[in-house]
């Protein structure tokens, strides 16, 4: 009985060690990338049912006319969320200078550049932090930056620039 276990036990591990791991736990963000950009058309989309259904010419005709309507139509779908997306980041940096030019009205210039090289510093210990932790999770040699905080971080940096350039006009 335990040897059946064993050899049970044996033959799962091996299995399992020569699965492949799935695209997203490797890291090959790249190559998705590749791949959603050679998404299938609607000519090969129709093409591929009228093989599997045996639909005759004019319907697949009419399969690919539906694709191509759809595919236009999510086209379509995703430039308006994308234009809604740039309308409404357009917006809260509108909202983020208004607060800022408020704030310096009330604590003035100095103490805003002061508070704006907390805010960077605060940033980069949070961004070292989580390249430890991403360090730690990745093993190692794998030497990550989060992509929010680092954008974050340049444009503070970009900002604190143009301020000490336009204090010193």
């Amino acid at each position: 009985m335990l040897a059946m276990v064993a050899i049970f036990m044996s033959g799962t591990v091996l299995i399992a060690q020569g699965q492949p791991q799935p695209k997203h736990k490797r890291g090959d963000k790249k190559e998705v990338k590749q791949d959603e950009k050679k998404m299938i058309t609607p000519e090969k989309r129709a093409e591929f049912m009228a093989k599997q259904l045996e639909l005759t010419d004019a319907e697949e005709a009419k399969v690919q006319d539906l694709f191509v309507k759809q595919e236009a139509r999510n086209k379509q779908h995703m430039e308006e969320v994308k234009k809604l997306k740039e309308e409404q980041k357009a917006k809260f940096e509108a909202e983020k200078a208004a607060r800022e030019a408020d704030l310096i009205k009330i604590i003035g210039n100095e103490k805003f550049q002061k508070l704006q090289s907390m805010r960077i510093a605060h940033l980069e210990k949070e961004n070292r932090m989580f390249k430890m932790r991403m360090m730690h999770q990745a093993g190692p040699g794998k030497d990550q930056q989060h992509p929010m905080m680092m954008e974050k971080m340049k444009k503070m940096r970009m900002e604190k620039i143009k301020k000490e350039e336009e204090k010193e006009d």
